[in-house]
């Protein structure tokens, strides 16, 4: 029976210990200073965890840090426009936090041009998370630039309507989604 249990609470705790997220190894000073500013921001529970069991806050490519963030995963509401709305709001007032401010003088003239932070969505109907929006500063511009994005592939299946004023407000539609 002690050896069944010894079993069971292996059997539990490697499961468990499988569904863990890590940073990546050996960042470097930038993506540290954005886990910084992550964790000031007490923003650790919505960083996205890509399919590779990563927290989202990484480079991908050539001077592009990339930062996912998660939203609707402890609260489990409907997808409507008004709540997606809220989370955008939400989103927005989070990765305010998240520009990089605390970059030291030595090392701003090699920091990323791109931030792109991705806005993720946990849709209880279909039990899944998907990506919503990307937006990306440019930071060689004076006051920075955005550059904000909508998944076509999600905002393709509602109106003409909806599309459009997402358009009117900036908006571009992009394929480039990250899992």
């Amino acid at each position: 029976m002690k050896k069944l249990i010894i079993l069971l609470i292996l059997l539990v705790s490697s499961i468990s210990f499988s569904k863990t997220c890590n940073w990546i190894k050996d960042p470097n000073i930038y993506v540290t200073k954005e886990i910084e500013l992550i964790g000031r921001s007490r923003l650790k529970g919505n960083v996205y965890c890509d399919v590779e069991r990563d927290f989202m806050t990484y480079y991908l490519g050539l001077d592009n840090l990339e930062v996912g963030l998660v939203y609707n995963i402890r609260e489990r509401r409907e997808l409507s426009y008004e709540n997606i709305f809220k989370i955008l709001i939400d989103f927005e007032n989070d990765i305010a936090k998240l520009i990089p401010t605390n970059i030291p003088k030595k090392d701003e003239k090699k920091k990323p041009r791109y931030y792109t932070f991705r806005l993720y969505v946990y849709d209880a109907a279909k039990k899944d998370t998907f990506m919503l929006f990307k937006y990306i500063l440019d930071t060689n511009k004076i006051d920075g630039d955005w550059k904000t994005y909508y998944n076509n592939e999600i905002f393709s299946k509602t109106s003409e309507q909806m599309r459009k004023t997402l358009k009117d407000s900036g908006y571009s539609p992009t394929e480039d989604i990250i899992y």
